[in-house]
């Protein structure tokens, strides 16, 4: 196994939620088309990006071993964070409401990893303000299981 089945989890949710292109579509709400990307970022939002925007990081890859040592499958949990300008979640509700939408009981093959289905397990809501601006986020977790395809 390769050991790092959590970035590859990560790779195919952005994969997902990047390629969803058509109306109403993750990509296309945050600027994006079918030859574009749009505002879909790995663990930060540049600085200079226009909001609303997403990222997907890695929360945790924990690994599950035989007793002889040998390392069966993992668990990663991955967070899908939508983040936008001002005080309210009426603008991110639509963008993560078809996240989900994309995300819930997915699967597939990124890399050297097979992820098996991938289901929401929290969503977090929180407002932030950093010198003087106000920003809302909209956080939902999503854990799978994932197995190397590599011996």
């Amino acid at each position: 196994m390769s050991g790092l089945e959590g970035l590859d989890v990560c790779e195919l949710v952005w994969t997902l939620l990047a390629s969803d292109n058509g109306v109403g579509g993750v990509n296309r709400l945050l600027g994006g088309s079918a030859t574009t990307t749009g505002r879909i970022y790995r663990d930060r939002v540049p600085a200079a990006a226009i909001l609303p925007a997403a990222t997907v990081g890695l929360v945790s890859h924990v690994d599950t071993n035989t007793l002889g040592g040998v390392r069966a499958f993992a668990v990663a949990d991955v967070d899908v964070r939508v983040v936008g300008d001002g005080s309210s979640y009426g603008p991110l509700a639509p963008i993560a409401e078809r996240a989900d939408t994309v995300l819930q009981a997915a699967s597939g093959t990124r890399d050297q990893t097979y992820v098996y289905r991938l289901r929401r397990t929290a969503v977090q809501a929180f407002p932030e303000d950093d010198a003087g601006k106000s920003f809302t986020h909209v956080i939902q977790t999503y854990r799978t299981e994932a197995e190397s395809t590599v011996d």
